[in-house]
């Protein structure tokens, strides 16, 4: 998924240990995030880049018992008409749109090491010029990308088995949440999740917290894909039933190695 963050450019945030840059006069419009999030085509991109081993994402935890059904369709001409409501214009017929004398053009950071991203990076691209807005893409190190963290977009790589990560990424007070959202109930409901002692109602409180950041809430980011994990394996090799797999950090393919035999 994609950070878009929500507020204009000329402050700095504190991630715990350093001091960046703030905003983005770019995304801090919702009309841009909105429009961004409709012109993607999910599908096809998981059927370019991924090669069909994946899914449409349209947030942090799709298909768990925490998530919300924020499906939409991709709808380029839904995307154009938000722009212009918005104030959105192609008026130098350069086929980049403008506001205030202000270009939507935008740099979107990911790892350079990581040729998926870099694929997802280049069909975003392609995607946003089809609405009028340009994206420059920027492979880099970690350590160069997180100096970005709060005013860039940036493509980021998430999806755990935890309800904390709703949290992690959309509360205030986190220094994860990269898009600096600041919504004084979107806060209480997900302290709530948090803070429950029944299950389902903090499931529900997840579900409730989702809308605020969806698409037809304030778009806060463009989930593009649930990624399938690809592995090679010996013939004969049975490793049972896996359960789902979190994005990354672990190699959760091992969690029932006890389970797995010679066939």
């Amino acid at each position: 998924g994609i950070s878009l963050p929500t507020v204009a450019a000329g402050g700095t945030r504190s991630d715990g240990e350093n001091e960046y840059a703030l905003g983005n006069d770019v995304t801090c419009d919702l009309a841009i995030r909105q429009a961004m999030n409709y012109a993607v085509d999910r599908d096809a991109l998981v059927k370019k880049v991924l090669n069909g081993y994946g899914k449409p994402a349209y947030s942090v935890c799709d298909g768990m018992p925490w998530a919300a059904d924020l499906a939409f369709d991709c709808d380029r001409s839904k995307a154009k008409q938000i722009l212009a409501d918005g104030g959105w214009a192609d008026s130098d017929g350069d086929g980049i749109v403008e506001k205030d004398n202000l270009k939507a053009a935008l740099d979107l950071y990911y790892p350079a090491d990581d040729s998926v991203r870099q694929g997802m990076a280049t069909e975003f691209v392609n995607e946003m010029k089809e609405i009028g807005i340009e994206v420059t893409i920027h492979g880099e190190s970690w350590d160069n990308i997180y100096i970005h963290e709060y005013s860039d977009p940036i493509l980021w790589g998430w999806g755990s088995n935890s309800p904390a990560e709703p949290y992690t990424l959309n509360h205030s007070a986190s220094p994860s949440d990269y898009a600096s959202y600041r919504n004084d109930e979107l806060d209480k409901i997900l302290d709530e999740a948090m803070s429950s002692l029944d299950l389902n109602t903090a499931y529900q409180n997840f579900k409730d917290a989702a809308q605020y950041t969806s698409v037809s809430g304030d778009a806060t980011w463009v989930w593009l894909a649930n990624i399938n994990h690809l592995y090679f394996a010996k013939d004969g090799l049975n490793v049972a039933s896996q359960k789902l797999h979190p994005h990354g950090h672990g190699w959760s393919l091992l969690n029932n190695v006890n389970e797995w035999a010679w066939q």
